[in-house]
């Protein structure tokens, strides 16, 4: 009995549950970047307030990546391990209640602590929400379906974009924050509506079959060596060998990249629009807005692109085009019209790329190891990047935190180098 072709013989999904994973994911995507977006929309205010350095601002972000990649771990284990559909309720409610807990913040500390907790749960989600999508939709659409969990992020965004400037000014900084708590209705949704996918409960089904006749005695030499495989712990599954290791780095890699460039320059840029370049809250928030619109269209386009012309095809597009564009951006940008309108393009190649990271971690490692893949190697790269408002914070302290942000340009082409080494094309690729 060979396992992978069984499970792929008795694996479709119905279209009612493709699209109710679908939605279900994209919605938990929407509330990460719903509560993980409003701090940098408020930091301005927890600064003054509690008296705070650029690079205490900053490690309130870095205290959220922390969070996230101790998340991204514990929960991607438990979800290959026990199932994807109540470890994924669970991290929406940690990160949604985490989020409301900040209205009450009276010191430093607590908005770390409150942040960690926050970063747990949004770490967690990511990655199953992304298997759960994977696992249910055709290799023919399967970037494509990434791409609409990813575009979740970004209208998360958007709302926290204009929360503060309807809430700020009527109810003060704090008020933004118990919006967060509006998705734990959402975990509510995912606990009660969704189920596993078909694959996920095939090769738990065969486990146990397996296990049964192991218990028994009837093990055939084949089967034996089946179990020990499906047995070892999923994070093993990533490093089984030189080539599955080598992929494994270089995608840790791109992760990094991905997020370094993201959240150096999400983090930030609103703080210097405000400082630097007497940006209200109002136009900070325009900017925001402007820059997310890029973000949607560039997420939707990549995975576009992705399922038509292939994975490494279109990573070496953005690659590209984000270093061309982050100098112009940086460097030849000093007007403030032209930062705020020329935000849209830098949105679309700084984050473009979400669009195809879920499948492209999916289609490299197996059903039994997918939310541990997607959660270990986007966690770990998002986890490092956590340094990148810091580090920049660091480079900042005299006071020209553009010209830190300008040395971004320089990380799209490792991210390019990395993929054509490392990464396989994995386009049209039946999921194990």
């Amino acid at each position: 009995m060979n396992v992978t072709t069984d499970v792929q013989s008795t694996t479709e999904e119905t279209k009612e549950k493709r699209y109710k994973t679908l939605f279900g994911s994209a919605l938990g995507y929407a509330a990460e970047g719903l509560d993980m977006l409003l701090l940098s929309f408020v930091l301005v205010y927890i600064l003054k307030e509690f008296h705070l350095s650029p690079v205490e601002g900053g490690n309130l972000t870095l205290a959220t990546t922390i969070g996230m990649l101790i998340g991204s771990y514990l929960f991607g284990f438990i979800a290959d391990l026990f199932g994807r559909i109540r470890t994924m309720a669970f991290t929406i409610l940690l990160f949604s209640l985490a989020t409301a807990l900040i209205y009450f913040a009276t010191d430093y500390w607590q908005l770390l602590i409150l942040r960690f907790l926050v970063g747990m749960g949004v770490g967690g989600e990511f990655g199953i929400g992304m298997a759960i999508v994977t696992e249910t939709w055709s290799k023919e659409m399967r970037a494509k379906a990434t791409s609409v969990v990813a575009l979740g992020w970004q209208f998360g965004v958007l709302v926290a974009s204009l929360l503060p400037a309807f809430i700020v000014p009527h109810f003060g900084w704090r008020a933004v924050f118990l919006f967060g708590l509006i998705p734990a209705l959402l975990a509510v949704y995912v606990r009660k509506s969704l189920s596993e996918p078909k694959i996920w409960e095939q090769k738990q089904r065969y486990k146990k079959e397996l296990l049964q006749k192991e218990a028994e005695g009837n093990l055939t030499t084949t089967e034996a060596e089946q179990l020990k495989q499906i047995k070892k712990f999923p994070l093993r599954k990533l490093f089984a060998n030189k080539k599955v290791t080598i992929t494994t780095i270089g995608l840790i890699i791109m992760s990094f990249i991905q997020n370094f460039g993201y959240y150096g320059i999400f983090t930030w840029m609103p703080t210097i629009l405000a400082n630097k370049y007497n940006y209200t809250l109002a136009k900070a928030s325009g900017w925001m807005f402007i820059s997310t619109i890029g973000m949607l269209i560039g997420i939707a386009t990549f995975g576009i692109l992705a399922d038509k012309v292939g994975r490494r095809k279109t990573f070496t597009i953005y690659y590209v085009g984000g270093t061309i564009y982050c100098l112009i951006y940086f460097f030849l940008f000093t007007d403030s019209t032209l930062l705020l309108w020329g935000s849209a393009l830098l949105g679309f190649f700084a984050n473009g790329m979400m669009g195809g990271f879920g499948a492209v971690l999916a289609e490299n490692y197996p059903a039994e190891a997918r939310s541990t893949a997607e959660n270990f190697i986007f966690g770990t790269g998002r986890g490092l990047a956590g340094f990148g408002p810091v580090i920049i914070g660091l480079l900042a302290t005299g006071g020209n935190l553009m010209g830190a942000l300008s040395l971004i340009f320089i990380i799209y082409p490792i991210g390019l180098v990395t993929m054509l080494l490392c990464v396989p094309e994995t386009k049209d690729k039946v999921l194990e």
